[in-house]
């Protein structure tokens, strides 16, 4: 049903809009086909992968064979406990500068040897 509802959509809004870039805008046949098309297929392809009352039904089928799920309110709760725990840091080499290093201002050495010039 979602396919047939996404080839209708499609092709409500792909063919004015070919036509609208052939007589308005005097774009070239070619041109307004392929556009049209282009943004036809688009829409299709969101409208074909919504879900149906066919997916909620198979979702419930699938909470019912596996009840150990989380339930969908307590994934904001396991994103935000994931986010927060500690992860590897990089550690940096001692001897590597970093790469604005050239923009700083000169070390206190080389300003020593510039005075006493």
């Amino acid at each position: 049903m979602q396919r047939v509802r996404g080839l209708v959509t499609a092709t409500i809004v792909g063919v004015p809009l070919a036509m609208f870039l052939f007589f308005w805008l005097h774009a070239t046949r070619e041109f307004a086909v392929l556009a049209g098309f282009g943004i036809g297929l688009a829409i299709f392809a969101v409208v074909a992968t919504g879900n149906g009352a066919q997916d909620a039904a198979s979702d419930a089928a699938w909470r019912a064979a596996a009840p150990d799920l989380p339930p969908v309110s307590d994934r904001v709760i396991m994103e935000r406990n994931q986010a927060s725990m500690p992860g590897l840091e990089k550690q940096r080499r001692p001897g590597v500068r970093s790469h604005g290093s050239r923009d700083r201002a000169p070390s206190a050495a080389a300003s020593q040897e510039a005075e006493s010039r």
